[in-house]
């Protein structure tokens, strides 16, 4: 597998992005918490603007609730664009915010691949080609790791 650096469009090699793990490791503990806060203020949002009785009689606290969801979620969603410009900057293409999941492009026999690399694992030691994703994860073999 062939790469040419970690800038934004260019390519990793197994190595370079097991270089670039420290660093994107971090980012993605950002992106996780970031994603998790979006989705809880948006649940807030839905439950504050909800229409039963009980929030009827205490529409000032309701509506109170509701703006500082939306606040939130404002907040959230601003962090997680922030943090999946910063990963795309480095060249990393982000495929699920939720679980952290995501793939660095490269090169493998004159094809462009992608290594994957989830959150909780310990390296980049996976690569599928862009139509079979995840599921078609495959192992990095010793010989892919760093060759040209």
């Amino acid at each position: 597998m062939t790469g040419a650096g970690t800038a934004k469009g260019t390519l990793f090699t197994p190595e370079s992005a097991n270089r670039a793990l420290p660093y994107v490791r971090a980012v993605v503990e950002d992106l996780v918490e970031s994603f998790a806060r979006l989705k809880a203020a948006d649940r807030e949002r839905r439950r504050a603007r909800g229409k039963s009785a009980a929030a009827k009689a205490d529409e000032p606290a309701r509506e109170e609730a509701a703006r500082r969801a939306d606040e939130e979620s404002a907040r959230a969603r601003a962090d997680l664009q922030r943090i999946l410009r910063e990963l795309e900057s480095v060249g990393v293409e982000v495929k699920d915010p939720e679980t952290g999941l995501l793939d660095f492009p490269c090169e493998k026999d004159g094809k462009r691949v992608l290594l994957c690399w989830k959150r909780g694992e310990d390296r980049v030691a996976f690569w599928h080609d862009e139509a079979s994703g995840f599921r078609g994860r495959r192992a990095i073999e010793p010989d892919d790791a760093g060759s040209r």
